[in-house]
């Protein structure tokens, strides 16, 4: 019988690494992703992650760990004290058959029922940024994973969400914050919208606020100098099958055809000079909702800033 080998995308192993840094399980991300713990196990080596962030922790800090929680300690307290992750601590606590207080969160299933202009924008995010998870015997989970100086993008996130879920500390390897909720419809949701198969959803397709949050979330924008002046650049990475989708936006709001390009394991499209600038205006020009830093960027942008005097 031939054995499936399954390729993981650069974007799916940043995904796996910063799922790991939060601490998911070996056999949790090796489900998720249809290959063998040894390859998880491999992919994080060679990026430099411990397979278990909690693994740092000394067996009398593991056994205070245990004592705080059955004294009361919340575990993103407990989290906070000991610089781990919240999985990481719920981890410990399960794999020492400790029996878990059910904390009920609050959080808006139907976020993403209707596709409104906010919700555009954060599944176009979540598209870009964030996973779906799905593991036998849990609720599905939808993750995002940003660093530090976006934390107020998470905040945001959640809020629309309308979530009461903790937003974890910077992880001690990559200083990246997460954020997750578990829900069924808003996985499912994600994924019948086109998140990892088949086609992108067309209404998502002709939404500025769609591709906004894809932008923000895997793309770039700045002002690069040149010999002759300030050049606007854009750049959006990942692939195919969302970067086509893209190229078909542009189009037919009248700017010009890109091209997909392969880069490494993924795929890119991207222009310079005025092409760049329209594609920014038609994306951020009087956006309500988008990554502070990639909002004021286009703002210097549409703001004349970037062409040559």
């Amino acid at each position: 019988m031939t054995e499936l080998i399954v390729r993981l995308t650069e974007s799916q192993k940043v995904e796996l690494v910063n799922r790991a840094a939060s601490g998911e399980s070996l056999t949790s991300l090796a489900e998720c992703y249809g290959i063998s713990r040894q390859a998880v196990r491999g992919i994080l080596r060679r990026r430099g992650v411990p397979p278990r962030v909690v693994g740092k922790l000394s067996e009398a800090q593991r056994s205070e760990v245990v004592q705080r929680y059955l004294d009361g300690s919340s575990i993103a307290n407990i989290a906070a004290a000991f610089g781990v992750s919240e999985p990481a601590v719920r981890g410990l606590l399960v794999r020492r058959n400790v029996l878990l207080r059910k904390v009920v969160h609050a959080l808006r299933h139907d976020a993403f029922d209707y596709l409104n202009p906010d919700a555009c924008y954060w599944i176009g995010f979540i598209f870009a940024d964030g996973s779906v998870g799905y593991r036998p015997g849990y609720l599905p989970q939808v993750s995002v994973g940003l660093a530090e100086r976006d934390r107020r993008h998470l905040v945001a996130l959640r809020e629309f969400l309308g979530s009461t879920a903790s937003i974890s500390g910077p992880s001690i390897t990559h200083g990246s914050c997460q954020f997750s909720v578990r829900s069924a419809r808003l996985a499912d949701r994600l994924i019948e919208l086109g998140r990892y198969q088949g086609g992108v959803d067309q209404r998502l397709v002709e939404s500025r606020d769609f591709w906004r949050g894809v932008v923000d979330g895997d793309g770039s924008i700045g002002i690069y100098q040149t010999a002759r002046g300030p050049l606007a650049q854009f750049r959006l990475v990942g692939s195919r099958r969302i970067l086509e989708p893209f190229t078909e936006f542009v189009l037919l709001r009248g700017l010009s055809r890109l091209s997909v390009r392969p880069h490494k394991a993924i795929y890119t499209v991207g222009t310079t000079r005025g092409g760049a600038e329209r594609i920014i205006r038609l994306l951020y020009e009087d956006a309500r909702l988008a990554l502070h830093r990639k909002a004021e960027m286009a703002a210097r942008i549409l703001d004349g800033r970037s062409r040559s005097e």
